[in-house]
């Protein structure tokens, strides 16, 4: 099951070059407060870019394989382990994380844990996976609300919190806690002193590693 999960997320994230390139650009007003937007082509077309999201794609999947004690809840990883190196990378490099791919994530992620749970039988799981997808969304949007986070950020959150629902609540709060620790740091790292900047912090790489990190607790 580790390879065959290593293998899928490696194979989704070498072609996600491709569905970046095709993806049209946000139509949104220039923020004067955002670095110059830089196209999803552009960004696209780095060379061996494929290579570089499927290294870490394949990381992430075989972290999430060893540490699931319940194989039947590990389907939904695959895609969120394939998607986190092109979300990371968009998000770093232009500070957007792209709707049409977090949207789809998002949907694909609510059919796996559906998935899951008839494989279980237990729709505990469903709700389970409700329940972390509105707190933590909840959470994030809140934050949104008082501080520089983009709302790309707190969609994601979404996402986030249906696939660490179904493993408990000691796994969502950490997947939450660790996300904020991490983007914190880098964060005030990278501000070198400029806190009073507006700019929202790239936050999405931060949320998703946090959450793998939560499951190794």
């Amino acid at each position: 099951m580790t390879i065959l999960a290593m293998v899928l997320a490696g194979l989704l994230a070498a072609l996600s070059p491709l569905l970046l390139a095709r993806l049209p650009e946000p139509q949104s007003e220039p923020d004067p407060d955002m670095p110059e937007k830089i196209e999803y082509a552009v960004l696209a077309s780095t060379p061996r870019l494929g290579v570089w999201l499927m290294l870490p794609a394949i990381a992430l999947a075989g972290i999430a394989a060893a540490t699931i004690t319940e194989p039947r809840l590990l389907p939904v990883w695959i895609p969120i382990a394939a998607a986190t190196p092109v979300l990371a990378w968009v998000d770093w490099k232009v500070h957007l994380l792209p709707y049409l791919i977090v949207a789809p994530l998002y949907v694909v992620s609510w059919l796996l844990v559906g998935l899951s749970a008839w494989l279980l039988e237990d729709p505990w799981v469903l709700l389970h996976a409700l329940i972390g997808n509105v707190a933590v969304f909840g959470g994030y949007f809140v934050l949104g609300l008082l501080g520089p986070m983009g709302y790309g950020d707190i969609r994601l959150s979404a996402v986030i919190g249906v696939a660490l629902g179904p493993l408990g609540y000691l796994a969502t709060f950490y997947g939450v806690f660790f996300g904020l620790v991490i983007g914190a740091v880098v964060g005030l790292v990278l501000a070198r002193g400029r806190l009073g900047t507006h700019t929202p912090i790239a936050f999405g790489p931060y949320l998703l590693l946090g959450a793998f990190a939560a499951l190794w607790v």
